[in-house]
């Protein structure tokens, strides 16, 4: 089951696994079948933009409209609602070693400051 985990995942690369198929070294904390993953978020995404469109025929569309309830159980319902709203989220971003300094400057700052 894709999980927001893995959308934010999606989002941060662009749904793009490039480690999969070139000859750089995979992030780490990536699972190995993300490529998979990736691929089912970008089908999922890209069919109900063309739904949306209403630009295909109706065979067409139904066609998509079916792959999409068949992979629809491959996500969680969380996941499924922001692929659906096209909404991008990314994941949170731990702070360098810089900016835990400064962060904690700034508390000892405002703790000798306050009465």
């Amino acid at each position: 089951m894709i999980d927001l985990n893995t959308y934010k995942l999606y989002c941060k690369y662009n749904g793009q696994a490039s480690w999969e198929d070139e000859r750089v070294a995979k992030p780490k904390g990536i699972p190995d079948n993300i490529g998979e993953d990736f691929e089912t978020i970008a089908t999922l995404s890209n069919n109900l933009f063309m739904i949306k469109s209403k630009l295909y025929n109706s065979k067409l569309t139904e066609e998509m409209k079916k792959e999409v309830l068949e992979l629809q159980t491959k996500v969680t319902n969380e996941v499924y609602g922001y692929i659906e709203r096209d909404e991008k989220i990314f994941p949170k971003e731990a702070p360098n070693l810089l900016q835990r300094i400064f962060n904690k400057l700034v508390k000892k700052t405002q703790n000798t400051a306050s009465p």
